[in-house]
């Protein structure tokens, strides 16, 4: 007898066990046909992850806007001056370029 026959001879007895066949059915019915099904719950479990890190990112970015909040609102001439290199009409600009040593 060939490996295949005797396998699927094998396989064939295991399923006529009443036992095994009501695993079976089962396990297909809540793999596939249940309300809350299997793969169901692995989506709402992957969704779940993936809102849980766009929540901290977005916690973070309300960290840092607050951050950047304060810093314009405690010195408003500051920040204007280094971010957008404004200045009064009897001064000069000198702007350096940052060197990224480290980068090289």
């Amino acid at each position: 007898m060939s490996k295949l026959k005797k396998y699927s001879i094998l396989v064939w007895k295991r399923i006529k066990n009443k036992w095994i066949l009501a695993f079976l059915v089962l396990f297909v019915w809540i793999l596939f046909f249940e309300d809350v099904n299997l793969i169901a719950l692995v989506k709402t479990q992957n969704k779940i992850n993936q809102l849980e890190k766009d929540w901290a990112y977005t916690e973070q970015r309300i960290k840092d806007v607050k951050e950047k909040k304060e810093l314009i609102l405690n010195d408003v001439e500051k920040y204007a001056r280094e971010t957008y290199w404004m200045k009064k009409d009897n001064e000069e600009i000198f702007i350096f370029p940052k060197d990224n040593k480290e980068d090289k």
